[in-house]
């Protein structure tokens, strides 16, 4: 996570933060867990997102 960012990824992080502590709203674990956790989803969700959509 050490490069650099542009403003379209970041906002598009910031987003997913919002989604990422709601998810975390419903899971119980220690404080100290929350922002790896947190991390985490965000990083799924942008994986979710750069993957090839699946044809049906």
């Amino acid at each position: 996570m050490s490069k650099p960012t542009s403003a379209e990824e970041a906002e598009t992080r910031q987003q997913f933060a919002v989604r990422a502590n709601s998810i975390l709203a419903f899971i119980e674990c220690d404080e100290e867990q929350r922002p790896k956790l947190r991390e985490a989803i965000i990083e799924a969700m942008l994986w979710a997102q750069m993957r090839p959509k699946l044809a049906r």
